[in-house]
């Protein structure tokens, strides 16, 4: 067996392992584009509820309705203060699954490069050995030339 061939199940291992890191990195880029845009969605929200509070408190709003709105407004806050947290965990999980895929993409490179070189060696020692089985037979047949006379 060559030395290629012995290492090769290997590398179709990393092959396997580099997909799976490459669509893992993509899938956590993809939960911090949607966290981001919750969270713009919710401080749009905020704002748009916000600006209303001022038309109703110009055409005259009762206590209680104004204390809901006040703490709706809150519970609003406290959304958007969640929703940042969601995008910093999002956005640590992708920086670790990016990490992990680079650190794989880079031993599928390595791996590879071995797997190269080896085979180039394969290529230089079996051309060597055809050289030699050429330059063998030439010598033989001056031999056979030689002894004919």
């Amino acid at each position: 067996m060559k030395r290629e061939q012995r290492i090769d199940g290997y590398r179709t291992g990393l092959q396997g392992t580099e997909r799976e890191r490459a669509a893992l990195a993509q899938l956590a880029d993809q939960r911090v584009r949607e966290a981001r845009t919750r969270l713009e969605e919710l401080e749009r929200y905020r704002r748009d509820y916000q600006s209303g509070l001022g038309q109703r408190v110009a055409g005259g709003i009762a206590g209680p309705a104004l204390r809901d709105y006040h703490a709706f407004l809150g519970r609003l806050g406290e959304a958007i203060v969640a929703q940042r947290q969601v995008i910093a965990r999002c956005e640590s999980e992708r920086e670790f699954d990016q990490a992990r895929w680079r650190e794989i993409a880079v031993q599928l490179k390595a791996v590879s490069a071995v797997v190269e070189r080896w085979r180039s060696e394969e290529r230089v020692i079996e051309g060597r050995a055809e050289q030699r089985a050429i330059d063998e037979r030439a010598t033989l047949a001056r031999h056979a030339a030689t002894a004919e006379v």
